[in-house]
């Protein structure tokens, strides 16, 4: 009997342990995804501090019209709007920054249907919130920084905005 109680408490040791050491890579994985999301903040905050002259202005050629989503509404709305890129043309980045500004100047129809794309999946009733542009801005950030992988397109600055 004795055996079978060894035996047991064995198991049950075994058990604990590989509890524990399960519980362990779930915290150490947890705060890696998370570590990764805030040093992804972290640059973001990092790239808007660059003096005024470090940005360059890219105007896109011509304003973008699109349609919006229905809303609760049930009506039909569009956003007209003027759109210009800013671009991180430090000293550091110049050469980088200089490749950037031909490739966007090619691709401004790449561009323009990012930010078609951005502003047809917002409703009216977004649109009409209190920090709607600001979020809009963000989220054309964020897709053209993940298309052209790069990430010295630094702000998107929306010159006019229409939306009715």
């Amino acid at each position: 009997m004795s055996k079978n109680k060894m035996g047991i408490t064995l198991i049950i040791v075994l058990l604990v342990v590989l509890l524990v050491l399960f519980a362990v890579g779930f915290v150490f994985l947890y705060k890696a995804m998370t570590k990764t999301e805030t040093d992804e903040k972290t640059n973001i905050t990092v790239e808007q501090t660059l003096a005024v002259e470090d940005i360059t202005p890219f105007p896109l050629d011509s304003n973008i019209t699109t349609n919006l989503l229905e809303g609760s509404d049930q009506k039909d709305h569009i956003i007209k709007l003027k759109v210009s890129l800013g671009i991180n043309t430090s000293k550091e980045t110049k050469k980088e920054a200089d490749k950037l500004l031909a490739t966007l100047a090619l691709q401004q129809t790449v561009i323009r249907d990012i930010i078609i794309d951005v502003c047809a999946n917002k409703t009216y009733e977004e649109m009409k919130m209190l920090d709607a542009k600001n979020t809009l801005k963000d989220e054309i950030l964020f897709k053209l920084q993940e298309t052209f992988a790069t990430n010295l397109i630094v702000d998107v600055y929306i010159e006019d905005i229409l939306y009715q």
